[in-house]
């Protein structure tokens, strides 16, 4: 490090520069982050995703049904929503499966909400044809939330405040990629003992320009383990948590998600909760074992791994129920958490996570998508119609046999029915974020070319 100049010396992970470059680059970039693919969303925004989220929620209903109150909207509220895909692919998803339920007449009016702490991601939202309707329907609405700095949520067109004293019914929390891009700690064990784990700035450059496109090529991040000075944290069951990690651990590094930790206590304020989140990270405590240094997975932006056993350690010892795979997710780790509610058994949420997360869930569905993209060219239309039902339509699942299914369906027109319904279902849940996105013109000229009109 001698030829290069310090520029950020010793900081908690969770105080170091890197977490302001961060805030800036959304803050720059805007809706170009999601729009130009810079920032991933595709694992965590797509239709299959949001078809498993639909069913958590409607066996989470279920297992409230009796304290709900039919005169209080129910609000599901999607946290740093970036380009907005999930939420409008739950509303999708989930909408007629709340209208199947017998007792749907009994249940509250569901109000999606889009947040984001950048006003000029909102902007694109308020703004987007699709979303307006459903604005001008009731259904969704907008907010600024800042994970840094919660408070209550104003609600942009329906000007009502969301706020603990005001909710009548339970709150549901969506956070998709969302604690891998917020600041937390990292911490070692060494020979037994807990010691913090500080960061270091380096930089090549005489002068750092935060704004340079190259930014992260004229950094270098140098990690020094320091003993503690004192309990790390002010609440008490943070310390706790890691305190066990120190008894129970062999030699490591962690890092611990207080930031996002704040922020679900700010909701816990709230009645009830039920946080539905996915993002890589660690969900069991021997995933812990043998880590290194957290170094940022760069793409725009940059993310780290989710420490989700703590978040896990925290929502349990708060009371609260944890619903985590007993089984290693590579591709995505998805979770399920309730708050606020140690009464209820839960016995239909816990039905459905089993049957949408621990079986055939996101990371099944990833792990076998990425193969499976690979034989569309080589399928039988049957077997690729089987693969968009599995995908619940996923429009990127189509995108690889647009081209083949104009001759699949003359090959065999008995299924030109099938195919029809199928683009006609991508084509409603399709939020297109480009304005050059011709996905749907695609479609409509691949409609016109199977079914012509007379």
């Amino acid at each position: 490090m001698n030829d290069k100049r310090l520029i950020d010396a010793d900081k908690p992970l969770s105080k170091s520069l890197i977490w302001h470059i961060q805030r800036a680059y959304f803050q720059k970039a805007g809706m170009q982050a999601w729009q130009d693919d810079i920032v991933p969303h595709t694992i965590s925004c797509n239709p299959f995703m949001a078809r498993a989220y639909g069913r958590l929620i409607v066996g989470y209903l279920q297992d409230c049904a009796a304290d709900l109150d039919p005169a209080e909207p129910l609000y599901i509220i999607e946290l740093g929503a970036g380009s907005g895909r999930l939420t409008h692919h739950l509303i999708y998803q989930l909408l007629p499966m709340l209208a199947d339920l017998a007792n749907f007449d009994q249940m509250p009016q569901v109000k999606f909400l889009l947040t984001d702490f950048t006003p000029d991601v909102i902007k694109f939202w308020q703004q987007h044809p699709k979303l307006q309707q459903l604005v001008a329907e009731g259904i969704l609405d907008f907010a600024l939330f800042d994970v840094e700095s919660p408070r209550h949520l104003r609600l942009l067109n329906g000007k009502t405040t969301i706020a603990p004293q005001n909710s009548g019914n339970p709150i549901v929390l969506l956070a998709n990629y969302f604690f891998d891009s917020i600041p937390q700690d990292s911490f070692v064990i060494e020979d037994g003992e807990l010691g913090a784990n500080l960061l270091s700035l380096y930089s090549g450059q005489p002068e750092l320009d935060l704004n340079a496109a190259d930014l992260w090529d004229q950094l270098s991040l140098a990690y020094e383990p320091l003993p503690l000075q004192g309990p790390p944290y002010e609440t008490a069951l943070y310390n706790d948590i890691l305190a066990d990690y120190e008894a129970q651990l062999p030699d490591t590094t962690l890092t611990f998600p207080h930031v996002g930790l704040d922020c679900l206590q700010y909701w816990m304020g709230f009645k009830e909760l039920l946080l539905l989140t996915a993002d890589r990270g660690y969900s069991h405590a021997e995933s812990l074992i043998g880590q290194g240094n957290p170094h940022p997975n760069l793409h725009g932006s940059f993310s780290m791994m989710v420490n989700y056993h703590a978040i896990t350690e925290f929502v349990e010892r708060s009371g609260g129920r944890a619903f985590v795979p007993p089984h290693y997710q590579d591709n995505v780790q998805t979770l399920a958490y309730v708050l606020n509610s140690a009464e209820k058994e839960l016995k239909a949420t816990e039905q459905a996570f089993e049957q949408s997360v621990v079986h055939n869930g996101p990371d099944d569905y990833f792990a076998l998508r990425q193969h499976l993209l690979k034989q569309i060219p080589e399928m039988a239309i049957d077997q690729f119609l089987s693969l968009m039902r599995w995908s619940a339509d996923e429009a990127d699942v189509l995108r690889p046999g647009l081209d083949h299914l104009a001759s699949w369906v003359e090959q065999e027109p008995a299924w030109q029915e099938d195919v029809l319904d199928m683009l006609e279902r991508v084509k409603a849940q399709y939020l297109a974020i480009r304005s050059d996105d011709d996905l749907i013109l695609k479609i409509d000229q691949l409609i016109d070319q199977i079914a012509p009109e007379e």
